[in-house]
């Protein structure tokens, strides 16, 4: 039941981000979806306000975030791929799966993908969260920094206008993206980035400040694996003259199974 929640809290992140920004209600309803995942521990809303009951005085490099549930609101810096493609390493990644009591090995890709600042997430009348699964991916089961010259890969209802990766590996200053549906036939998979660590790059790419992170393909969002008769939904590429383009690198995304 928990699985098929949080699937919902992502699908209604990424699906529906566009409306999020500007729908009160709707930006509710997926924060009393994320407190009722939580039992009650997570407790900051999707508008990044603290509630009254909230009790919370942590930093974001303590275990602010922590909850049963596994899902939380992480302040700062923090990598947003849903637009980026990647590239296989040859290698693979160990993924954690049914809440982290599990691990399971994944072919590995990196991925560039933006670093959204205070100044994006201002521009976007938005707080610099972003959500988190704690025990997904390779993360340790809070918020804490992963480390120097690291930084973690979220998603955001509320961030709907960040840098766009473009065919030739550079970005573009913040522009909206919009959804496409890759076939499952031929080369298109997808790669998950949510909840991975990614190293800061040293250089911006076009004025972007970027890290690279690296996430497996063929995934599905909590460990399992992919199937591969369906399609794959994603950001990339909606920004180019050849959406369709992005399919066939392994673009950040979630399989469409999710939607059924």
């Amino acid at each position: 039941m928990l699985k098929k929640l949080l699937c919902a809290l992502f699908i209604s992140g990424l699906s529906l981000a566009s409306l999020a920004q500007n729908d009160p209600n709707l930006r509710g309803r997926v924060d009393q979806r994320i407190d009722s995942e939580s039992n009650g521990d997570v407790r900051r809303p999707i508008d990044g306000h603290r509630r009254a009951d909230d009790g919370s005085t942590k930093s974001s490099n303590s275990n602010s975030g922590r909850g049963t549930g596994g899902i939380a609101m992480c302040p700062g810096e923090f990598a947003l791929c849903a637009s980026s493609t990647c590239k296989p390493t040859g290698r693979t990644i160990t993924v954690k799966e049914d809440g982290g009591k599990t691990t399971k090995q994944y072919p590995e890709a990196v991925c560039k993908c933006p670093v959204i600042t205070s100044n994006i997430a201002s521009q976007n009348n938005s707080p610099l969260v972003g959500v988190a699964g704690l025990n997904e991916g390779n993360m340790d089961g809070s918020c804490r920094s992963p480390g120097t010259g690291k930084i973690w890969s979220y998603f955001s209802t509320t961030i709907t206008t960040y840098p766009q990766q473009q065919p030739d590996g550079g970005f573009t200053q913040p522009l909206a993206s919009r959804s496409q549906n890759c076939s499952a036939k031929g080369p298109a998979q997808g790669s998950n980035c949510w909840s991975y660590i990614c190293t800061k790059d040293p250089k911006e790419t076009n004025g972007v400040k970027t890290a690279s992170c690296r996430c497996p393909y063929g995934e599905g969002l909590f460990g399992q694996k992919a199937k591969g008769d369906r399609g794959y939904v994603t950001y990339a590429g909606s920004t180019w003259n050849d959406p369709a383009a992005a399919c066939k690198e392994l673009p950040v995304g979630y399989p469409d199974q999710l939607l059924q």
